[in-house]
This record gives structure tokens, C-alpha cells and sequence, in this order.
């Protein structure tokens, strides 16, 4: 009887033996399982984010080149540059307003452009077409007197013709090598108007015209003195110029029509 509860007690622990590792290598494949679940799973986490991320991203993106395909040419230059002062009005009819500007060495120059089709800023095409307007601000001069030698303001030369204007304005007319020069001077500004006898234009009506206007529209007060020069035979863009100073800033409007140039101004008084 003793030999077979030896030999029982001897069968039982052996199989015990048999069975431990058994359970142990199963226990250790659970947790290698579970590990790799886990490690799966951040890795699938991480996947999402970094697509999440791009996904705004690129939402931001293209908001972006929708805005800038919306605004007009005008509008990009305004938010581009919100405090540099400019022109806010350049008429073009019916057409289209497209612009060309860049930074210079002492200020701000842009070109304006009519054209049946709108165009972004700066787009490349313009570089082939011709401005109708441009307008340049230069800044950062040391005195008045700097501002003075940049405009070079002419004097009205009142030994011509005198000419009634209207408003009680009076112009000075007088002849030279084919042309008729109109001068007059209205507060700080003085304006010139050169005509061709030869094309038979005369510069009285225009001058009339522009004096009515001003009597209803404000040009910027320059601190000294601004000039406004009309040539009628120029069919460019330099047809109409007017500048003016302030103590260390000189602007520069020119445009192919009289008149738009003058509203150009009139709309710079007007910030």
C-alpha cells in the first residue's frame, strides 16, 4: 500500500511539471498580444492626427487662394498694404481695374491698367499691356526743401492774357513755338495746361471745367505748393501729372485723362 501512494503522489507532481510551462509560455503569448494591440492602436492614433493635421492644413490653403480669387486687384493691394496712402478712386468705365506695384528704395510705386478681363495683382500679362494711371509716393525726405527741389514747382507767368475762369479765377494765357500755355493758381496749387495750335486745341474749356470741378471737390493740401501740368497732344499716361509735397513726403499722380487724374487726388483728401 505504501508503494502505490509513493508511486500516486510521484504521477501527480510529474504531471503538475508538464503542465507548468505549458501555462506560463501561454500566459506570456496573451501578453505579447495584448502589447502589440496596444502598440497598433497608438500607431493608428498618431496616423489620424498627423492626417487631421494636414487635412486643415490644406482646408487653410485653399480658404486662402479662394479669398485672393475673389478679391479684386484693388482689394489685394489695400490688404497687402493697408497703411501706405493711395489713391481710392481711379475711374476705368466699365472695364476692369488691374494693378502692378512694388516697394521702392524710398516708397511705393504702382501702375494701373483698364482691361476687359480682371486680373490678380502683380499678374504677369500686364507687363505687355500699357498703364492708363500710375502713382508714386516717395517718403522719408530730410526737409521741405528736398521735397521742393523733387516737385521743381513752376511759376505762373502773369504777363500773358488774362482769361476768366470763373469763380472769380483768373487764367494767363500766352503763346510759344506752335503751343498755347493756360496758367492760373488756385490756393497752394498752381496748374499748368499746354495745347497745340497746330492741332487747333484750345485749352480754355478744359481749364473751365476743371475750375468748376474744384469748386465741389478738394484737392490734399500740399504744405508748400502742388502743381497739376496737362498736356493735351500726350495721348500716355503722363498726359495729366500732379504732384505735391508735405514736409518729408512728395506724391505723384499722372493719368491719360484730365479729369480722372484730378479725382485720383481728390479721393487721396478724402482718407
Amino acid at each position: 500500500m505504501k508503494k502505490i501512494g509513493l508511486i500516486s503522489l510521484f504521477a501527480v507532481a510529474l504531471l503538475g511539471a508538464c503542465q507548468s510551462p505549458s501555462e506560463t509560455s501561454q500566459e506570456t503569448t496573451n501578453e505579447t498580444v495584448r502589447t502589440t494591440e496596444t502598440s497598433t492602436s497608438k500607431e493608428e492614433i498618431g496616423s489620424s492626427s498627423v492626417s487631421s493635421n494636414e487635412t486643415v492644413s490644406s482646408a487653410e490653403t485653399s480658404t486662402s487662394t479662394q479669398e485672393n480669387s475673389t478679391q479684386t486687384a484693388f482689394e489685394q493691394l489695400q490688404k497687402e498694404y493697408p497703411d501706405t496712402p493711395m489713391p481710392k478712386e481711379i475711374p476705368v468705365g466699365s472695364s476692369n481695374l488691374n494693378i502692378a506695384a512694388t516697394m521702392t528704395k524710398q516708397g511705393f510705386s504702382v501702375l494701373y491698367y483698364q482691361s476687359e478681363q480682371a486680373l490678380p495683382l502683380n499678374d504677369a500679362s500686364l507687363n505687355q499691356a500699357e498703364p492708363i494711371a500710375s502713382y508714386l509716393y516717395q517718403d522719408d525726405f530730410a526737409s521741405s526743401q528736398e521735397t521742393l527741389n523733387t516737385i521743381q514747382p513752376f511759376t505762373v507767368d502773369t504777363g500773358g492774357r488774362q482769361v476768366d475762369l470763373g469763380y472769380n479765377i483768373v487764367g494767363y494765357q500766352q503763346g510759344a513755338a506752335g503751343s498755347s500755355i493756360l496758367e492760373w493758381q488756385e490756393g497752394n496749387w498752381r496748374l499748368r495746361i499746354r495745347a497745340s495750335n497746330i492741332d487747333g486745341q484750345d485749352p480754355v474749356p478744359l481749364a473751365k471745367q476743371i475750375v468748376t470741378y474744384l469748386e465741389s471737390a478738394r484737392l490734399p493740401a500740399p504744405e508748400k505748393v502742388g502743381t497739376i501740368e496737362i498736356n493735351m497732344t500726350d495721348g500716355t499716361n503722363q498726359n495729366t501729372r500732379i504732384i505735391w509735397q508735405q514736409p518729408t513726403t512728395v506724391y505723384t499722380i499722372t493719368n491719360q485723362d484730365s479729369m480722372n487724374a484730378l479725382k485720383m487726388a481728390v479721393s487721396m483728401e478724402q482718407q
